[in-house]
């Protein structure tokens, strides 16, 4: 692993922290049900954006680095956290409007 990489990386945790910190308190002035489903469903968004933010690096990307040759494992774990996270937040949406 190189420098550059390694700088490429540190960013995008920080990023990651960034708009986890965010999402949370943005969540928390909505409030109650919708807050909790709308937490849900960006987490989802979160776990969509490292995925494609990753695929994007190309020879800087992290999940590769980390995963070594378990890579495309990894890469659909990633996809299919989000789409649970997601799920889960369009879910209770939908009883919420019941």
């Amino acid at each position: 692993m190189n420098l550059g990489q390694l700088l490429v990386q540190i960013f995008v945790v920080v990023i990651f922290f960034g708009i986890l910190y965010s999402l949370k308190k943005t969540t928390q002035v909505y409030g109650g049900l919708i807050g909790a489903a709308l937490n849900w469903i960006g987490m989802g968004i979160v776990f969509f954006s490292i995925e494609a933010l990753d695929r994007v690096l190309g020879n800087l990307s992290f999940i590769s680095s980390i995963a070594g040759g378990y890579a495309p494992m990894v890469h659909n774990l990633v996809l299919l956290l989000g789409l649970v996270f997601s799920t889960v937040g369009f879910s209770k949406l939908t009883k919420i409007a019941k």
